[in-house]
């Protein structure tokens, strides 16, 4: 049986320790999976809450649940808080995080340290494979001469292990697992043998039969596709910030005409009009690119589309603020509930939410917000100052949907009639709209009126 070891139990390296618990071939378990973590507060609570069968991260999946299960009862699959155990692993993972903080000098210092530990520890025909999103270069620049140093060190030659980076495209909510093992996966290696290996063991949880394997050039390849597939996404979402300003103006339906857009092939994934962006990846990933150009090749390139992407995505709440202004002159003293805190729909994550920006805003002007989400939210603590309320009612004189939940979409809307509605990511289906509208209740859509 081959030993796993996954560096870094976040929102991607947990859910992969346990698919990789329960991978079987032939009614056997491939693998003996460690996870580590740092021997710090949080890494030791991860551990701790793992021996009392306990999962730090709340997920809305199925899979996700039944898999923890399994995984506990295998004393094959475990944790640590130390790094160790690396050095009886076949494969390692990499799944830590990476933020570029504004202390440059700084910003790869735990990425360094973690790379001299690794490569002081790992032995010869070792899988690595690193997860993280990193700025283009970051693999060749410094994680591979480290590696080459302490091998050399330790008269172990670099091309007698097998380096590799596929970046992860882990999404949070009832998919979560299935984000993982029924996803669309790159890949590249140092050289044609580590690239093979890799893909044998990327094989062996992935459904590539129905979801293709790319494997590309570099390793620099791997990383900048990463990089470039959220910048893309960014800049949809800041395009569509432009005309839905504009569309009150115009009053124009933007949402119909993005429909209707929509049905051609090459405009299928146009965006829609919404409250912002959330989460960890788009907020931070589509500057890299600058700090790989500037840090890495001392090319100047200030890239000004993704840059005022960036800054739009950030701002970008202030479009909702201001259309909520213009239906609702006055918002002082007014009683208004919140519906959906999570940055995405049919989660409970709530990292960097743009639904804590919008209720910030309309606090500064006065109005008090409670707020209701069906989810039990786990991924953020600071709600001490929010007002959060167990069941929707209609005791409020505006209620903004923020999260296209499903749960919203089956909320019967029919005693609504004197209260505001805000809808700001197309949330209400067309039959609740029916209803408002029967009612007479004053509904609005960002982008439709």
């Amino acid at each position: 049986m081959k030993k796993v070891s996954i560096v870094g139990l976040g929102f991607v390296g947990f859910p992969t320790f346990l698919i990789l618990s329960n991978i079987k071939k032939n009614n056997k378990y491939l693998y003996e999976v460690e996870g580590i973590e740092k021997d710090n507060f949080k890494g030791r609570e991860i551990k701790e809450k793992y021996s009392k069968s306990i999962s730090w991260i709340k997920s809305e999946d199925k899979k996700f649940k039944n898999l923890f299960i399994k995984a506990k009862k295998r004393k094959e699959s475990y944790i640590s808080n130390n790094l160790e155990g690396v050095k009886k692993s076949n494969i390692i993972i990499v799944s830590v995080n990476f933020e570029f903080k504004d202390n440059k000098r700084n910003s790869f210092k735990d990425l360094i340290n973690l790379s001299d530990k690794l490569s002081k520890k790992i032995n010869k025909k070792t899988l690595v494979i690193f997860e993280t999103t990193f700025p283009p270069g970051t693999c060749d620049k410094i994680i591979i001469p480290i590696f080459k140093k302490n091998l050399k060190k330790r008269k172990i030659k670099f091309e007698d292990i097998y380096f590799c980076y596929s970046f992860e495209r882990v999404m949070p909510g009832e998919n979560y697992i299935n984000s993982v093992t029924s996803n669309f996966r790159c890949y590249s290696g140092v050289n044609k043998k580590s690239k093979n290996i890799c893909k044998k063991f990327l094989m062996t949880f992935v459904n590539y039969k129905k979801f293709k394997f790319s494997e590309l050039k570099n390793i620099i390849d791997c990383e900048t596709a990463k990089i470039l597939e959220n910048s893309y996404r960014a800049t949809n979402i800041a395009l569509i910030d432009e005309w839905t300003k504009i569309s009150k103006y115009l009053k124009i339906d933007l949402n119909k005409i993005i429909e209707a857009i929509r049905l051609r092939n090459t405009h299928s994934n146009l965006m829609w009009p919404g409250l912002g962006v959330g989460g960890y990846c788009l907020t931070k990933d589509p500057n890299f690119i600058k700090i790989s150009s500037k840090k890495f090749f001392k090319v100047n390139s200030n890239f000004p589309l993704v840059s005022k992407s960036i800054d739009i995505n950030k701002k970008m709440y202030n479009t909702s603020l201001e259309y909520i202004k213009s239906k609702v002159h006055n918002l002082k003293n007014k009683k208004i509930l919140i519906c959906g805190l999570s940055y995405k729909n049919d989660t409970s994550d709530t990292r960097f939410s743009p639904t804590f920006d919008l209720i910030s805003g309309i606090k500064s002007l006065g109005g008090k917000i409670h707020v209701y989400d069906p989810y039990q939210l786990s991924q953020n603590n600071n709600f001490s100052n929010l007002k959060l309320i167990n069941k929707f009612n209609k005791n409020f004189n505006l209620i903004i949907f923020c999260v296209a939940h499903k749960y919203f979409k089956k909320l019967r809307l029919k005693n609504l009639k004197n209260q505001i509605i805000f809808d700001l990511n197309r949330v209400l289906t067309e039959n609740q709209k029916k209803i408002l509208l029967k009612n007479k209740t004053k509904y609005y859509c960002l982008g439709s009126n």
